[in-house]
């Protein structure tokens, strides 16, 4: 709770100075590898049925494909631009790998690159699509 007051400080400060106020700016998932407990206690409330992962496979061409790739190796035609693309394929979830901690990056971005999804798609069609990145992994 103490992040979420400092961060509202911040931003309240950059907004009475007249600063531009970035979705990055409002973003409260830090972008440094580590493990979230709240986000972690999150449950996925859409079963993992083959219509899940099917819709989420929906989401994931529309939403996410252009950066991480059609198989989720992290080589769509954005990510030649820069920045580091994950590779949903193998073991390594650097912002955790529970569901809760996968929609929590989904929904609430973690850099300049994967900023929030929040405003674009529903919580609902976010689990799916969890359900959909867990078939990635090897």
């Amino acid at each position: 709770m103490r992040q979420h007051s400092v961060r509202l400080l911040a931003l309240m400060i950059a907004v009475a100075s007249g600063a531009a106020v970035t979705p990055l700016a409002l973003q409260s998932h830090p972008p440094e590898p580590h493990r979230h407990a709240e986000a972690q206690a999150l449950e996925n409330p859409m079963e993992a049925t083959a219509e899940s992962t099917a819709t989420g496979r929906q989401r994931y061409v529309f939403m996410c494909r252009s950066c991480h790739g059609n198989t989720g190796l992290g080589d769509g035609d954005n990510a030649h631009a820069g920045g580091d693309v994950p590779d949903f394929t193998d073991d390594s979830w650097v912002h955790g790998p529970s569901d809760g901690e996968i929609f929590t990056v989904i929904k609430e971005g973690v850099s300049a690159d994967m900023q929030p999804y929040a405003d674009r798609i529903t919580d609902e069609d976010i689990w799916h699509l969890v359900n959909y990145l867990k078939t990635l992994q090897r």
